[in-house]
Parts: C-alpha cells; structure tokens; sequence
C-alpha cells in the first residue's frame, strides 16, 4: 500500500531504548523462574559447603641466597651470562618441587600408613563417610607423592630470598610437621651436595683444562696449516686492491658501455643511409670535420662563381667551362670526404664492441678473484677466532683452578637457613562457606540470565515491534499482550484482561485513521501458520468494532473452524459453506451474539474443497451483499502458509491484517506468508503481534495511540 512507508516512519521508536527493554524483557519475564534457579542451585551449594571437611595449612620459611664463594666459579665470565646467580637460585625451587625430592620426605614421615593419604580423597572430604583405616590397604608410593606433590606449594617471596614452603592437609598436625620437614630434607639435601661437589671441583677442572689444551693445540696447527696452503700473507690488503680494481674496472666499463651507445645510434643511421650523402653529411662527426668544412666553403664560392658566369657567358665559354670542372672536382672531393669520416665512424664503433668486451671479461675476472679471497678472509677469521676463543677458555679455566686451591674445601654457591618454622594452624583456611555460597549465587544467577538473553537473541522470532518494522515496511498496527484468563461459563465469552482489551481497541483505532482514505470497510485477519490467534485476534477486533457500529464477523476457515468453538456454538449448525452451496437461507446462518452486540457467520458443514467454495462468484455477491446492512465486516481465514484459502479471500477485502505470534512465528514463515500475499497485491494494512512476552506492552500501545491521535488532531479517550 502507499501508506506503508510513511506509517512505518511516523511510528518509529528509538532503536536504544527498544533493545534494551527486548534484553531486559526475557528476564522480567521470567523472574520468578529465574530467581527460583538461582535459589535451588545456591542451596544445593551451601549443602554442600556445609558437609565439606575443614582444611589446614601451615607454612615455613625459607632463606636461599648466593654466598660469597660464589664468585670462585668464573661460569659467569666464562659464557658472559650475568644471571647465572638467580638461574641457581631457580633451580633450587625446582628442586624443592621435583618428585624425587618428594619421595624423599614422603619416605621419611611415612607418610603411606597417614590416614591422609589412606582414605578415598573425595570420602576424605566428606566427614559423614567413615572408613576403618586399619582395613585400608596401604597406597602405591607413585599414589602418594603424587597427592603429596597437589598438597605442597612452593612460593618464592618476590624481590626477596626467601621461599614460602605451604602444606594442605584435613590434619593440622600433619600440615605442620610436612611444612617443616621439606625444609630440614632440604637443607640435608645440600650438605651432601656440597661434600660431592667439595671431591670432585679440581678434579673436574682438571680435566677441563687438559681438553681445552687439546683443542687450543689443534685450533693453532689448523691455522698455521690454512697459511700454508693458501699462500697468504696479508688477506686484508690483498683483497683491498683487488676492490680497488674492480672499483675502476667498474668504471671503465660503464664509460665504454656509454660511448658505444653513442655510436651505436650514429652506426645504425650511416647504415640506413648509406646512399644518402647529404643526410650523412648532417652527422656531427662530419660537418664539424675541418677538411669537409673547407671543401664545402670552396664548393659555396666556386657555385657562386658559376653562376655570375651564366649570367654572362654561354654554356661552352672557356671560362664558364673551368668553372664547371673545378665546381665537379669539389664536389667529387666532399664525396671521398664523407665516405672517408663514415669509415672512420664505423672502425671506432667496431673498435668499441671490443673494448666492451675485453673490460666485462677483466671485471669478471677481478669479481672472481675477490670472492675468493673473501671466502679465504672468511675461513682465516673462523681459524683465528677459534683460537682465541680457545686461549681465553683457557686462560679462565687455569684461573678458577688456581682459586679453588686457594680456597680449599670451601665450595659452596650459595647458603640455605630456616627464618621461620611451621606452627600448628589454629583454624581451617578452606572452605570459606560463606564466600563459596555468595559466589555460587551470583554466578549462578549471571548464568540464567545470559542464557535466557542469548537464547531470546538468537532465537529466529520476530518478537518485537521495532525487529518486524526493520524486517519489513508493513507497520505494526498493535501489539497484544499474552493475556491471563479467558470467560467460558456464562454469556461473556471474551478474553476479559484489561490490557489485551484495551490493545484491540488501539488496533480498531488505528485502523480507523490509519490513512488518508477512507476507513476499510471489508477487513480479512490472517496469519503465517495455525495456532498465532488470528481467530482471537478477529472475534475480538469484530467486538471491538460493535461498540460503535455494526459488524458482521464471517468464518472462511472452513478447514479448521475456531469461532464456533470459541463461542459455545453448535459446530454443526448451518453457515458460510451453506451459504454458498445454496442450501440454507442467510436468516439461518448467522447468529446474533447479544451480549458483543455482534453478528457471527460460522463456517458451516466443512466441504470437501473449501477452496472451490471460495473461489465461486457468490461469495465475492455475498460479501457485497452483506457491506449493505452492515458498517463493517471481519473475515477470518485459514493461514497463508497452509492454503491459498487466504490469498483468494485477500482479493476481495479492503484491508488485510497479519497476525504474528509474539513467541513463536518464524522469519521464513513471515516472509513466506508476505511475499504470497504481496504477489497477488493483497491490500496488506499492517501486522498484528500476538501474546507479546515484551516488557510494559502497554507502553507501546499507548505511545502508538497518543502519535496516531496527535498526528490527526483528535482527542483521545483516557486508557484503564
């Protein structure tokens, strides 16, 4: 229709605020079921917490740090690493968390017939599942160490010495004694370490300097061999002069290279024009010749002469004869001239050729030369710093070997104290019961909530107004809440919720002046699919409409007849297809409903083809027959998507709404349903949302009632 678009635009909402209250309209919605959730989970953890064992922990401290005698091991200048200290004092942690360490205090304490360690670890936790430890089988060592190693931490103390040794256990007793047991394991550790390393520095060192004799001896012969070989006496300035060489070789051949371009051009014009003196007496090496200038300045004076003889001699006078002679003599002689300059030209351009080539074969060969001598520069560096890289390992070696002797047993890199011992822990430090359940709660309660936004986000339903009116240009007329109770006992058959009544009446009002033309007189309600509630949707806006004029409501759903139902009607009782089959009078078709003031056509006896009976030409008189008794007439009819019922019925009407349910309808089911009736140019009006889960629905009707009215300078009735 043409009113689409500028509907579309006057009922625009601020895209902002529409998306946050389609994030917050899941989770109002389902509020209850949300903090129901979070509840049960929550206490579900604090039980639990609750019969969760208490935990213990106990520390000691340690001091490792590098001692003064460290710097009688010259490693560090020897590899030029200047973090050899604090890569020992790492090591040392490692060695504090290795499994070979644990082991070791495991053995120890005995730590495989502890109850700790005896006892399923997850019955351990829960102190209601008692066990008979002395009918426990003792537990693998692998088993233990491995629990032991989850239960220990070691923890360096930053910008200090000191590392922190942390036990865990469900036995305060035990995390105390474990705590302070690595650290006196430790520190037995290295006493045999160091009485090692005391025997057994020299005579490592020793043996290093012998090797490393060995290798300054075969470096030194390798090089003075290399010397020999080659024949080299001084590598640096022979390869200078070679580069020197090739410098001006380089530049030889570029300015040879540049003169035979020059001639080349002057060759290829000669040989192009051989034939042509004049045209080779144009080249510059020609006309600025001495002797070819002098020949043409006689030929110039002896022309002239001539022709002052013509003028008064005949062509046989002797004088006149003279001067022709020696005129030919000239020019004969400028002929010899230009030929003897054009041969000159081409034994230069051939002399050239060869000069290009005799200095590419010289550079190359001076190329050559230098890289060899360069790979034999390279070879002698290799040589010679191999040796002195041998001389300074050497040197180094033979002065730690001096050291050592003079510091005698005195061998150790670095001292390891107790600062503070392990005590008993009065309290557990885990779990914490409290902050274990709050977190629970909260997380517990994010996690709903995201999931209930991102399965509404994702889910392929239109829901909202702002999303359909983005998806396609027909408006949204009005959007019905999901209402609460429906009357079926007594004469009132209709929904009774204030807030889905009151959007029926926006949506008859917005129908009402909707456009500039007149108001549609013959409405059709439809949908995508079954089950929207476009029979609802229609039964309603059909009362809606009675409270002010008078409607007649026609059932075309002939297939799945709803209305009747609704109404506490007889299903059976004669209507629309009677009507057309010509079997019963109108009279006894339609109903009156005294209550909405409403007349009801029902759908009749359902026919075989209910499309045949729509197509006849007596439901399109029907249909005109009845806009003369009546102000306004509603069509329900079966769902686009299911049947051609609904596209047929389109193109009798004068207004088509599309119901979409709020939760339920598909995109694809929406854009089918359209573009079906679309093809047949249906006088779509708009789209209706039903049951709308959306936050304060209300809102958005009154909003697109209170525009409506403005835009059309009409008051507007006050909403309950």
């Amino acid at each position: 229709m043409s009113n689409i678009d500028s509907t579309a635009q006057t009922y625009a909402f601020s895209d902002d605020d529409v998306s946050l209250k389609e994030l917050l309209s899941p989770l109002w919605n389902r509020r209850w079921q949300i903090l129901s959730l979070t509840l049960l989970i929550t206490l579900i953890v604090a039980f639990y917490a609750s019969i969760l064992k208490p935990k213990y922990q106990s520390s000691a401290i340690l001091q490792i740090g590098s001692s003064l005698a460290a710097n009688t091991l010259s490693i560090n200048e020897a590899f030029n690493s200047t973090n050899a200290s604090d890569e020992l004092i790492k090591t040392q942690y490692e060695i504090l968390r290795s499994r070979k360490f644990a082991e070791r205090v495991v053995s120890e304490l005995n730590l495989m017939q502890h109850p700790e360690f005896r006892v399923n670890k997850f019955n351990e936790k829960l102190p209601f599942l008692k066990q008979d430890i002395s009918k426990l089988p003792i537990p693998a060592l692998p088993d233990v160490v491995d629990r032991f190693r989850t239960q220990l931490t070691i923890s360096p103390i930053a910008s200090t010495e000191l590392v922190k040794i942390t036990f865990k256990s469900y036995y305060p007793e035990l995390s105390m004694q474990v705590a302070n047991q690595v650290g006196q394991t430790y520190l037995e550790y290295q006493d045999e370490i160091h009485s090692s390393t005391k025997e057994n520095t020299s005579q490592w060192l020793v043996d290093q300097l012998e090797e490393l004799g060995k290798k300054l001896e075969s470096s030194e012969l390798a090089l003075q061999n290399f010397i020999e070989a080659e024949g080299l006496v001084d590598v640096n300035g022979i390869s200078g002069l070679v580069s020197d060489e090739i410098g001006a070789l380089t530049a030889e051949s570029i300015a040879a290279e540049k003169a035979l371009d020059d001639l080349k051009v002057t060759h290829l014009f000669i040989e192009k024009h051989i034939n042509e003196p004049e045209k080779l007496a144009g080249l510059k090496e020609i006309n600025t010749n001495s002797t070819y200038l002098q020949l043409k300045s006689n030929e110039e004076r002896v022309s002239r002469k001539l022709s002052e003889l013509s003028r008064r001699y005949g062509p046989k006078h002797p004088k006149r004869i003279a001067v022709d002679t020696e005129l030919t003599t000239l020019q004969l002689r400028i002929l010899e001239q230009i030929n003897t300059r054009v041969q000159s030209i081409e034994k230069d351009y051939l002399t050239t050729i060869e000069k290009v080539k005799a200095t590419k074969q010289r550079l190359a060969k001076a190329k050559s030369d230098f890289l060899r001598l360069s790979r034999l520069k390279n070879q002698f560096s290799q040589l010679q710093r191999e040796v002195e890289t041998n001389k300074e390992l050497y040197s180094s070696y033979l002065v730690r070997l001096k050291e050592t002797d003079a510091m005698g047993n005195y061998t150790a890199t670095f001292y390891v104290r107790f600062l503070d011992k392990a005590i008993i822990p009065k309290s557990p430090f885990s779990p914490r019961k409290s902050l274990f359940v709050a977190i629970s709660f909260v997380l517990s309660f994010i996690a709903i909530s995201i999931y209930i936004v991102m399965r509404e986000l994702l889910v392929d339903t239109l829901n909202s107004r702002r999303k359909l009116e983005s998806f396609n240009e027909a408006p949204v007329l009005a959007v019905l809440p999901r209402f609460k109770q429906r009357t079926t006992k007594g004469e009132d058959k209709y929904i009774t919720d204030n807030r889905f009544v009151e959007a029926v009446r926006t949506l008859r009002t917005s129908l009402l002046f909707n456009s500039e033309k007149k108001p549609p007189k013959v409405i059709a309600v439809t949908s995508s699919v079954p089950n929207e509630g476009k029979s609802t949707v229609a039964l309603h806006l059909a009362r809606s409409y009675s409270e002010m004029e008078k409607v007649l409501l026609i059932e075309a759903d002939m297939r799945h007849p709803t209305v009747a139902k609704n109404l506490n009607l007889d299903p059976f009782r004669p209507g629309l297809s009677n009507l057309l089959a010509k079997t019963h009078q109108i009279n006894e078709c339609i109903v009156r409903d005294k209550h909405a003031k409403l007349d009801i056509l029902t759908s009749g006896i359902s026919p075989a083809n209910p499309l045949a009976f729509l197509s006849m030409k007596r439901f399109d008189m029907l249909i005109k027959v009845f806009g003369n008794f009546y102000d306004r007439i509603i069509i329900e009819t079966p769902p686009v998507n299911a049947v051609s019922d609904a596209v047929i019925i389109s193109r009798l009407v004068e207004s088509v709404l599309y119901v979409v349910h709020g939760t339920k309808t598909k995109r694809e089911q929406i854009t089918s349903g359209l573009r079906m009736l679309n093809q047949v140019k249906a006088p779509i009006e708009g789209i209706v949302i039903n049951q709308s889960e959306s936050i304060d629905t209300s809102r958005y009707q009154n909003k697109y009632y209170n525009e409506r009215a403005n835009i059309i300078k009409l008051p507007v009735r006050k909403q309950a």
